[in-house]
């Protein structure tokens, strides 16, 4: 129960919760607006870390779209709602008339993420998020994307929704979308739009001549960094005392993290430690939230990407990625009818204020082809 271990579901739980939000929100917010429209996801974020820590209770990262509001939250909370539940599909955006528009965040499946591009798109159907389905698999024995879209058909089927279909998928959502559109398509589905944002590939598809380029690159910019700190003045580390030998498969785990991330492109992301070499890793996130991003740098880690012939759209962002090479660069032999959109911004900002705009613009006039 949410707050249990804090206080007793009450009016004291409404105004704790109340107050913590607009604290980690930096607003005072009315407890009838619209959170996913005003509250950025870093601040969202930061309130589900803060709850955790403070009570131990997760709350689910899309559950603001659930509960829109602090009024909606307080009703919630009172009639003992487990907030931490994750749902399959979640209306992002209320329509009608027309089928509706399937969005894949990137990411560990937080849609906040995407929400000025969502309000920006003019489209009369709903749009509807396709979350990331929890497996909670040992490492060993790990989720692919391949399971992940049989959770989406059968989540799709369940719900009722029927062609034409239309996909969208942000950063690795784009993945989720490609194969979706693949799977339907094998079952003679109409797939009236794909699109992909930004999508990469895992490190292990990029050609070497790729990969060693980029490496070189990254390794330039660590060492102009280095150069920086020390003209400074940043006092060196000191030099860490002689360990006592390690067994072989700890010693490989040490190596590993002591060449990332040169290891990373050759890691088995069967191991425990391997999320932790990507290196958009930050760590020290709460227990579902660190159990979805896991999940998801393994199945980017094991997939393996094959030719599609279908129609499709893939915007690339202009400044694009520091830990990521130029997505075309590995998907172009893969999508061979893709029509490529440049958009203005980097792999984040391409889908948030006037990027947004320029994007949602363009995805406007082609959903409604």
């Amino acid at each position: 129960m949410l707050l249990s271990t804090r206080t007793d579901v009450d009016s004291s739980s409404h105004v704790y919760f109340d107050d913590l939000f607009r604290k980690e929100a930096k607003i005072n917010l009315d407890r009838d607006a619209d959170i996913p429209d005003i509250v950025s996801v870093n601040r969202a974020l930061n309130f589900i870390k803060c709850l955790w820590s403070d009570t131990g209770e997760e709350m689910d990262v899309n559950v603001f779209y659930r509960h829109r509001t602090l009024e909606a939250f307080g009703f919630a909370i009172s009639n003992h709602e487990d907030l931490s539940a994750s749902h399959k599909i979640i209306e992002l955006r209320g329509g009608g008339g027309i089928a509706p528009l399937l969005v894949f965040a990137g990411g560990a499946s937080c849609f906040l993420e995407m929400q000025q591009l969502i309000k920006k798109i003019s489209f009369p159907g709903p749009i509807l998020g396709v979350a990331l389905t929890p497996f909670c698999r040992d490492p060993r024995h790990p989720a692919t994307v391949e399971d992940e879209i049989e959770s989406a058909l059968g989540a799709l089927q369940a719900a009722g929704i029927e062609e034409p279909y239309r996909l969208l998928g942000y950063s690795f959502g784009g993945v989720f979308a490609l194969e979706l559109a693949r799977a339907l398509r094998a079952q003679e589905k109409e797939i009236a739009f794909l699109g992909m944002l930004d999508t990469p590939l895992g490190e292990q598809e990029w050609p070497v001549a790729v990969w060693g380029k980029f490496m070189w690159q990254r390794w330039r910019r660590a060492r102009s960094r280095k150069r920086n700190l020390a003209k400074a003045g940043t006092p060196a580390r000191d030099r860490a005392p002689a360990k006592p030998r390690l067994p072989a498969a700890q010693r490989r785990e040490r190596l590993a993290r002591l060449l990332k991330p040169l290891s990373f492109r050759y890691a088995d992301p069967r191991t425990a430690y391997y999320p932790e070499l990507a290196p958009q890793w930050v760590g020290n996130y709460p227990p579902l939230y660190d159990a979805a991003g896991r999940q998801l740098l393994r199945m980017k880690g094991l997939y393996k990407p094959s030719r599609y012939d279908g129609q499709l759209t893939f915007y690339r962002s202009l400044q694009g990625s520091p830990v990521d090479c130029d997505p075309k660069s590995i998907w172009a032999r893969f999508l061979v009818h893709a029509d490529w959109v440049d958009v203005p911004g980097n792999h984040q900002s391409m889908i948030a204020g006037r990027n947004a705009g320029t994007l949602a613009h363009d995805l406007s006039n082609r959903l409604m082809r």
